[in-house]
């Protein structure tokens, strides 16, 4: 391999993890000069990838959009059905209650 990394007509590439290990600035520098996606390969398995911080920071905004939306539906879903739900020191007793048994 040499000191550049051969980029795709998508803006990918794939390096094996013992060339990564030699060749981690040329990897860096494709990443930000040409906003490619680099995907580390071990055994021609992708195993992570290298990718400008923006992707990475708008996939980790999705994430947490995604979690805080699926959250607030688990709270209001708890919140609807209050003949559903106990409080934790019922269910304790409940389930202390089942040992004794």
């Amino acid at each position: 391999m040499s000191d550049s990394i051969l980029i795709n007509e998508d803006g990918v590439a794939e390096v094996s993890v013992s060339d990564a290990r030699k060749h981690l600035p040329a990897i860096l520098d494709a990443v930000e000069e040409h906003d490619a996606f680099v995907y580390l390969t071990r055994s021609g398995r992708r195993v992570a990838a290298v990718m400008p911080p923006d992707i990475a920071d708008n996939y980790e905004a999705i994430e947490d959009a995604y979690w805080s939306q699926r959250a607030e539906q688990a709270h209001a879903e708890v919140r609807s059905n209050t003949d559903t739900t106990m409080s934790w020191e019922q269910a304790l007793v409940d389930l202390e209650g089942k040992a004794e048994a």
